[in-house]
């Protein structure tokens, strides 16, 4: 069991990495949301226009794509939000399936590790027709630490998967809040 646990170690590990790297790309400090914010209120959409043209990642990318549609109308503010977000979101959210998968099968590998232990121990002691705390030793041991390391890897991923969830429903929050916003100033 343990050349899978290395598997699932390693394929946690890079998700992990390769999401809070983006994550960082992505982030727009809470200043320049509320700058934004204050110049579509403005209705001074060229100016927030050159902010976001600094920008990238998703949020950036929606952003533009509501604001850009604003002299249209609320209706084609409201699709250019949404059809933005289509494309846009589930880059947010990739890889978190796999790590969520990452997470279930680890701890289950850990168990099968303590199963199939406690199996080899009990043959053990089949085959040598005795029971002593040397013969069981052994498949003992496979069981605790195939469960440990089960449980070592599957612990910090479930951390880091429910850590992105949040960062990604905390993006399409904001990201709806600012729709909401430029929708309502479109009506004005």
């Amino acid at each position: 069991m343990m050349y899978p646990l290395l598997v699932c170690s390693i394929v946690s590990l890079a998700i992990i990495i390769n999401r809070l790297w983006n994550f960082h790309k992505v982030e727009i400090s809470p200043e320049k949301l509320n700058g934004l914010r204050k110049l579509i209120s403005e209705k001074r959409t060229e100016d927030a226009k050159a902010i976001l043209s600094n920008l990238s990642g998703p949020m950036a990318t929606i952003i533009k794509e509501g604001i850009s549609s604003m002299k249209k109308g609320k209706d084609a503010v409201i699709d250019a939000f949404e059809r933005a977000a289509l494309s846009e979101i589930p880059k947010l959210e990739k890889y978190l399936p796999t790590l969520a998968t990452v997470a279930s099968i680890s701890t289950l590998l850990g168990f099968t590790g303590t199963v199939t232990g406690m199996i080899n121990a009990f043959r053990a002691i089949e085959a040598a027709r005795t029971s002593s705390p040397e013969i069981v030793a052994r498949g003992i041991w496979e069981a605790l630490i195939t469960t440990a390391v089960g449980l070592i890897i599957a612990i910090p991923t479930v951390v880091f998967h429910h850590y992105f969830t949040q960062r990604v429903d905390k993006f399409v929050l904001e990201i709806e809040r600012i729709a909401k916003d430029t929708t309502e100033e479109t009506r004005l």
